[in-house]
């Protein structure tokens, strides 16, 4: 939709939409889950820190270029104006 603003990631949306189905999200993370993540090598903390920082690094990248696109057409609205 022209009207829609999306600051989801191109790329997780290609990625969504390249699964040929989407399962349930998990209600909840147990501490046995987390247990087994650990006993398997996993670092669930830095692996929430990565997802944190990435995920602040693609907003702000869509934001800008968000604010880009609205700097971009108000210029060229000026210029129909003037």
């Amino acid at each position: 939709m022209p009207s829609t603003i999306n600051t989801m990631p191109e790329a997780t949306l290609n990625a969504l939409a390249a699964q040929p189905e989407i399962g349930e999200a998990p209600r909840k993370t147990s501490d046995k889950t987390l247990t087994e993540f650990a006993i398997a090598g996993i670092d669930t903390e830095a692996v929430a820190a990565q997802l944190l920082e990435e995920g602040v690094e693609s907003f702000a990248k869509s934001w800008n270029d968000l604010l880009d696109c609205i700097a971009s057409k108000s210029a060229a609205l000026k210029a129909v104006v003037a």
